[in-house]
């Protein structure tokens, strides 16, 4: 082909095919960072008086997971059980509680639905409908959760 009768285009690259690289490392790390922000809190939550029932202090902290108000959500829960509640708040997109009942001095059973964030999930708590028997400890601040678990 002569130089008359090459196309004006030839040689290079589509614009589309130069930009979709990039644009796929931009979702990528766009999607990375949302992972790890935290998600912004929706309310606070109060912390109940140190006279309320084992029921209200887990329904309190299931409404703190809820608004992201992971301060609430740990002072309510006993250095046992941090490390839970700190993944449930950091993980958790939405929780719903649907039903608390006491079960025993210091259990209460709750059944909630969770929605995880994109990517994270606890294997332990299935997405959707889901239920815990909390085992609650009561000292000079009320009741705390100590522990929970299925069943």
């Amino acid at each position: 082909m002569s130089a008359e009768t090459t196309p004006a285009t030839a040689g290079r690259r589509r614009p589309v095919t130069r930009w979709l690289p990039l644009a796929f490392v931009v979702v990528v790390v766009a999607l990375g960072v949302a992972q790890i922000l935290p998600l912004p809190r929706t309310a606070d939550v109060a912390v109940p008086p140190a006279d309320t029932t084992a029921e209200e202090v887990v329904r309190a902290h299931l409404e703190a997971i809820d608004a992201h108000d992971c301060g609430t959500a740990l002072e309510l829960a006993a250095p046992s059980f941090a490390t839970t509640t700190e993944s449930m708040c950091r993980d958790a997109a939405s929780l719903t509680t649907t039903d608390l009942q006491t079960v025993g001095t210091g259990q209460v059973f709750a059944d909630f639905d969770v929605d995880w964030r994109f990517l994270a999930e606890d294997v332990s708590i299935p997405e959707g409908g889901f239920g815990w028997t909390y085992y609650l400890d009561r000292g000079a601040d009320g009741w705390r959760i100590e522990d929970a678990g299925n069943g």
